[in-house]
């Protein structure tokens, strides 16, 4: 990420501001629909930049290659008076830092470091799994203040003495407590109990991302294989949704909910944004009593009587491209925008049903793709009811409502995503389109690159499909 302007971006907890780690400081930027006030300091290569919601309390890592510098070193500043408040060395590089009203988390490769924010008081230090990539997610509620982690390898004993004593809970629970070893599983920690509560058999392959929604009561995650994205119950640890992303391996740089729990974004190698709806329809509870059971099934569970949720069958068996950011196509023919800049014909055309398609976005190796799927979800709809539905999953997965392709050419460019709420978003439109005839089922998407670029989309939140570039800026210009 280096030859990039940026060397880290993050948004803060209510994705007002985005905080850019630059090669000479760091840069702050409220990127809310008015989008305006922005502030630049003179500091270290910055590794790591975490805000306080939008107060002037920051917490950076240098990345250790000027003299005198150490990417083991944790500054908490005053943005109001470029101070440092305090410092802090660690035994390792730090890998990640994450901020509460009420906690300051450092992650190391091995451990976590749980701090008081008002006093800088230790708290506890918690170990993990070898954790290279410094995976870890809070949640921002007060009266559910969680953290997820990498599950450590003594977690077998401590999380079998803890799940015992909710034998009575449901039997899909119990699917999240057996092989705590494995290298998928993620641990979900009570900071205010300072106690593990649950442990979850995410995926089969290493974590490659995770994040809470706000209110804590829902965890998103992707494997290494950044093929299938799931999402879980914090409270039971039952799966509730899961996507197909694709089914060519990529990085999945990094996962974000909605304020209202109603999409998670997925930002990726591939240059593509996929927004996932948690919709009715795409419940995993609702999708199986919609199954029609024509014939006696076979039963699903494997050895253990667990469900299987191998990644690798699923990569195995589906065909599907993906990384061009292909939104599901329905039996009716999608209108055509004419470009990016009047997309807004197909967003406001007569077939209010079928998926925005971005023009630009065309090519013969998309409508051949768009082909093959087609027919292959037809065959799964006719074969579905005589299969047993774990297979029959797999035909027909669950995949993104819509979609965005980032106009990039370097694959290693890195982007994180949001969708602000739906009263900002109607108000940006009528300021980008110069118009006053606006849809009011258009919600705004900020996408942020490592190239400095903030991305502004409109999402037709009842079509989906391709998201409308409406605007960009260059967030490092003066």
């Amino acid at each position: 990420m280096n030859e990039f302007p940026a060397t880290y971006l993050n948004f803060n907890q209510d994705f007002t501001c985005v905080a850019l780690g630059l090669k000479t400081g760091y840069k702050i930027v409220n990127v809310e629909q008015k989008f305006g006030r922005c502030c630049s300091y003179k500091d270290d290569c910055i590794n790591i930049i975490e805000m306080l919601y939008t107060t002037s309390l920051i917490a950076i890592t240098p990345l250790g290659n000027e003299i005198g510098s150490s990417p083991r070193e944790l500054k908490i500043k005053n943005t109001k008076t470029n101070s440092t408040i305090c410092s802090l060395f660690f035994p390792t590089s730090i890998l990640n830092i994450k901020l509460t009203n009420e906690y300051l988390i450092v992650v190391l490769e091995s451990q976590l470091y749980i701090y008081e924010i008002k006093t800088m008081k230790l708290l506890q230090t918690v170990k993990t799994n070898s954790n290279p990539l410094g995976l870890c997610t809070v949640s921002y509620d007060a009266n559910n203040c969680l953290l997820a982690y990498p599950s450590p390898p003594s977690a077998t004993e401590t999380l079998s003495n803890l799940h015992n004593s909710h034998q009575n809970k449901s039997n899909a629970n119990k699917s999240t407590t057996n092989a705590v070893s494995n290298k998928g599983d993620l641990i979900i920690f009570n900071i205010n109990k300072f106690l593990p509560i649950m442990a979850i058999s995410a995926h089969k392959n290493d974590i490659a991302a995770m994040s809470f929604s706000s209110d804590g009561s829902l965890i998103a995650t992707a494997s290494d294989k950044g093929t299938i994205v799931r999402v879980f119950d914090t409270n039971t640890g039952v799966k509730l949704f899961q996507f197909r992303r694709g089914s060519y391996p990529t990085k999945i740089y990094s996962l974000s909910f909605s304020n209202d729990n109603k999409y998670v974004l997925a930002t990726s190698s591939s240059l593509t944004v996929h927004i996932f709806r948690l919709g009715e329809e795409e419940a995993l509870e609702n999708k199986q009593k919609k199954k029609i059971k024509t014939i006696e099934e076979e039963p699903e569970t494997g050895r253990d009587g667990e469900e299987d949720d191998s990644d690798d069958m699923d990569d195995n068996m589906e065909v599907d491209d993906e990384d061009e950011g292909e939104a599901e196509i329905p039996t009716k023919q999608r209108k055509l925008s004419q470009s990016s800049s009047n997309s807004f014909n197909s967003v406001n055309s007569e077939d209010t049903s079928a998926p925005v398609v971005d023009q630009n976005r065309l090519s013969v190796a998309r409508l051949i793709r768009r082909s093959s799927q087609t027919l292959g979800r037809k065959a799964a709809q006719k074969m579905g009811d005589y299969l047993p539905s774990r297979f029959s999953s797999i035909l027909e997965p669950t995949r993104h409502f819509a979609s965005i392709k980032i106009d990039a050419k370097n694959k290693d460019l890195k982007s994180i995503a949001m969708i602000n709420n739906m009263s900002t978003a109607q108000e940006s439109l009528s300021v980008n389109q110069g118009e006053g005839n606006t849809s009011d089922h258009l919600l705004h998407v900020n996408v942020v690159t490592s190239e400095g670029i903030l991305y502004m989309y409109g999402l037709d939140q009842e079509r989906g499909g391709d998201c409308i570039l409406l605007n960009q800026y260059n967030l490092l210009d003066e």
